[in-house]
């Protein structure tokens, strides 16, 4: 039995083994601990190791099906939930655990502000900027579950994952949360690095009009807590504003996260692009 499961999905992850070895360095922790990787793993780069699990589906599955399956298949008490493209600090799961010792029941660890190149930084500035290492820590309206840790009372509660949505599964489960009376909690010392694919303008922008699309459905299913503008009810006028509408964001990100602007001001109007991206996605009919 352990105290705390990081739960890991992956679909044939080129980049498991070092996310794994990652999380195997983790420094100043006495809870017991294990791995739950959930999925494929035909490479098979995840190594044999006594605190590892693998748990193969035999067929691809969606991220939410995965990380409810390895909710089931452990009893620990402390659900930590990392994505297979992200790379841990050495005390990452130490930070989480302070955090939820400080009373936080669902914690969000930070994004680095680093990218290999100009694309795959502006990816994780724009779709991360609420949860960025150089954020204060503070409570947020919902969480990314790339770098996430919930209490099983939690779970208990809400339940789990939908598991028919692949994508914003994280927003509509995080959301689900907060209507159930349960603080989202941003903890900005539990920080990885986001080594993604995203690397060309084509992979950011159909990335972005994915995010568009299902962001949109999601906001009018949640109105309430996720403060959807009624302009989001009518989707050509979305597209045909889109210009007004990525500025608006743009400056908004600008205006709440002036650390992001100096020190990554080159990369405002590759952000702007990304948000006209948002518009694009969310005014088509179907999924882009």
């Amino acid at each position: 039995m352990s105290d705390i499961a990081i739960i890991i999905p992956s679909l044939n992850s080129p980049f498991i083994d070092r996310t794994i070895s990652a999380v195997l360095a983790q420094q100043d922790v006495a809870e017991t601990w294990e791995i739950i990787v959930v999925g494929k793993d035909d490479p098979g780069l995840v190594p044999s190791h006594e605190k590892i699990r693998l748990i193969d589906t035999e067929q691809p599955v969606f991220a939410a099906v995965a990380r409810n399956w390895g909710t089931a298949v452990t009893d620990a008490a402390l659900l930590v939930f990392l994505d297979s493209d992200c790379l841990p600090t050495p005390n990452w799961l130490h930070e989480h655990i302070a955090a939820h010792k400080a009373g936080h029941p669902v914690v969000s660890g930070s994004v680095l502000a680093a990218g290999l190149n100009y694309w795959h930084l502006t990816y994780n500035l724009t779709l991360f900027h609420e949860v960025l290492d150089s954020n204060p820590s503070g409570p947020r309206d919902f969480l990314a579950t790339l770098n996430l840790s919930v209490e099983r009372s939690v779970i208990e509660t809400v339940g789990g994952m939908d598991e028919k949505i692949n994508r914003v599964e994280d927003v509509d489960w995080t959301t689900r949360m907060r209507r159930a009376g349960i603080q989202p909690y941003f903890w900005s010392k539990a920080a990885i690095t986001h080594v993604h694919n995203r690397t060309t303008w084509k992979a950011v922008w159909h990335d972005c009009a994915l995010s568009g699309y299902h962001m949109r459905q999601l906001r009018l299913q949640h109105p309430d807590l996720l403060q959807a503008p009624k302009i989001l009810r009518f989707p050509h006028l979305v597209w045909y504003l889109s210009p007004l509408i990525a500025a608006w964001a743009t400056g908004r990100i600008v205006w709440k996260r002036p650390l992001l602007v100096r020190h990554h001001w080159h990369t405002l109007p590759a952000i702007y692009f990304t948000k006209i991206a948002w518009c694009w996605g969310a005014s088509r009919k179907a999924e882009p």
